[in-house]
């Protein structure tokens, strides 16, 4: 497990231990929170004229990653990272999830603040989602990661996962070439229930909440 995972599992864990039941509506309603912010991000990128590229992806992609709140925070050597949904399609068509995962990553530059970005990633082949499934995944090192084509027709550098990123607010700049993507089995059992891992929830399909519908409806036409 990579240390920027590892130390936002070990801080819910913590959290949830300390508070018990009160914690545990917050947590909740903090990943209902999540859902609805995510619907907002990926309609404003799907509804984006100048991204027909990415929705021309979206078409082969076998999963989608959404985070809405990607930060970069550090001087020279710059830590990142932030809680998405993630969805996959199903084999007879339509999308299972959404399953919460964490992301964390590391970055060397002149990096100084903090900077904040909306995140999409679109898997676009088989090996990058089984890595998705089974643990914690390095991309960069256990899958290819490249920026995602954007024009229309525009065909981008062949990736296991393609990313689009958003900058918040004055910020610009921030890529994503390397770190971590792992399911957040504390989150995907509070939310869903007992036995809730992102595999039953995304390939089996056995775990679904009303509160996802919004995001598999934006995805129903890809």
């Amino acid at each position: 497990m990579g240390r920027g995972v590892a130390a936002l599992l070990a801080v819910s864990m913590v959290g949830v231990l300390a508070l018990g039941p009160e914690s545990s509506r917050a947590a909740v309603a903090q990943e209902e929170e999540r859902l609805d912010r995510a619907v907002q991000v990926l309609g404003k990128f799907l509804n984006d004229p100048g991204h027909a590229g990415m929705r021309e992806a979206l078409k082969r992609a076998r999963a989608v990653l959404v985070v809405p709140s990607y930060v970069r925070a550090g001087f020279v050597i710059g830590g990142t990272g932030g809680g998405g949904v993630m969805l996959m399609r199903r084999a007879e068509g339509g999308w299972n999830g959404p399953a919460f995962y964490d992301t964390a990553a590391g970055t060397l530059g002149p990096q100084v603040g903090v900077y904040k970005t909306e995140l999409i990633m679109l898997f676009m082949s088989e090996r990058s989602v089984e890595r998705a499934l089974q643990g914690e995944m390095q991309f960069g090192a256990d899958a290819s990661v490249a920026a995602g084509p954007v024009g229309a027709g525009e065909k981008g550098p062949w990736a296991d996962i393609y990313t689009y990123v958003k900058p918040v607010g004055a910020y610009a700049g921030v890529s994503v070439s390397s770190g971590a993507v792992e399911p957040d089995r504390g989150e995907n059992e509070g939310f869903y229930g007992r036995g809730a891992t992102a595999r039953s929830i995304l390939v089996e399909g056995r775990f679904n909440n009303a509160k996802g519908e919004a995001l598999r409806k934006l995805l129903t036409p890809y």
